[in-house]
């Protein structure tokens, strides 16, 4: 991955208006390069998700830095966004069950591993799996088994929509960010 900075000017006021009203704000298109954008949506912290499931008995799985809770309480219903050009999500959409792992400090080795598309991606990281198939990364701070609900393309990416149906966390774990393009333990 490159490790493109975003360098794109900070927006600016235009002068106080002497009416009182608020000022207007000047602010920069954005960028149109893929690695800008990545670089400049990076300065956005977010936790760290590794997305996983047991298929014809291997396991498979991808981190997910767009992962999000909260998208629904009732039902209570996730999402992240999966690149289209992915191999494993497609994979992995076929599974009854899937497993979130919001990853931890102790994790942070994890996330290249997963990353990787190269070699066994689970080589070295304690996993369990759920009876249904779900696969989740030992020392997460958040477990959520899921089935899948919807799928919506959107741009280079597939919006998917998970409705949580088990759950388990860990809150004394301190929590893994990506934050500037680096993965790091936040001391919470």
């Amino acid at each position: 991955m490159s490790e493109t900075r975003w360098t794109h000017p900070w927006a600016d006021f235009e002068l106080e208006p002497d009416d009182g009203s608020v000022p207007i704000a000047v602010v920069p298109p954005a960028p149109t390069d893929p690695e800008a954008l990545r670089g400049m949506f990076a300065q956005h912290p977010t936790g760290i998700a590794a997305i996983c499931a047991e298929l014809d008995g291997v396991p498979h799985g991808m981190v997910a830095t767009s992962f999000s809770v909260g998208a629904s309480f009732d039902p209570p219903l996730v999402l992240f966004s999966a690149q289209n050009a992915s191999n494993t999500w497609p994979r992995l959409a076929a599974a009854p069950r899937i497993g979130v792992s919001v990853l931890a400090g102790s994790n942070a080795a994890a996330v290249r591993r997963l990353a990787s598309r190269q070699g066994d991606r689970f080589a070295g990281i304690d996993i369990a799996r759920s009876r249904d198939g779900a696969v989740f990364v030992a020392g997460a701070r958040l477990w959520l088994e899921c089935r899948l609900v919807s799928q919506q393309p959107l741009g280079d990416h597939t919006l998917v929509v998970l409705q949580v149906v088990g759950a388990s966390s860990l809150e004394s774990a301190p929590p893994l960010v990506y934050h500037d393009g680096q993965v790091v333990e936040h001391g919470g």
